[in-house]
């Protein structure tokens, strides 16, 4: 069951992530950890199956929740997509285990770095039935790496 205290960050898609740093951190007094490039990073979607794209992300420092900005090659990452536009990211022990239940209670997978079939790897972003809310689930197993890059 997901235990939405576990929520790690608030995550949206940018067009120009070293622009947003400077207009999230100024305008909500925020500062943020190094830009990552992610290339390649293993992505599937319903839409364009399994592939690799280019991501640069960062998270801001301090907590509990963190604002994690994604500027992506991918259209799941287009800003004006609601799919890959804004989301929650909590952590999960089991990742196959929480996106099988979702999808059983009506949720759409739509996107993860492995196809469903193959155990969606360490992230899966699902989508509600309505279509108001999409989790990133994160496997716990990314915890130390991403705690590292946090400083935490």
């Amino acid at each position: 069951m997901i235990d939405l205290s576990r929520t790690h960050h608030k995550g949206i898609a940018v067009a120009d992530i070293d622009r947003a740093v400077t207009d999230y951190g100024a305008a909500l007094g925020l500062t943020f950890a190094p830009i990552r490039d992610f290339d390649p990073l293993p992505f599937w979607t319903p839409e364009e199956g399994a592939r690799e794209i280019s991501v640069r992300a960062t998270y801001s420092l301090g907590g509990p929740i963190h604002l994690e900005l994604v500027q992506g090659n991918s259209s799941f990452y287009d800003t004006a997509s609601p799919a890959g536009a804004r989301h929650i990211g909590v952590w999960v022990d089991d990742l196959p285990a929480e996106a099988d239940r979702l999808v059983a209670a009506g949720w759409t997978p739509r996107a993860a770095n492995l196809p469903p079939e193959q155990g969606y790897g360490a992230i899966a972003y699902l989508a509600a039935p309505d279509g108001g809310l999409l989790v990133e689930l994160i496997s716990t197993i990314l915890k130390p790496a991403i705690d590292e890059w946090l400083g935490e």
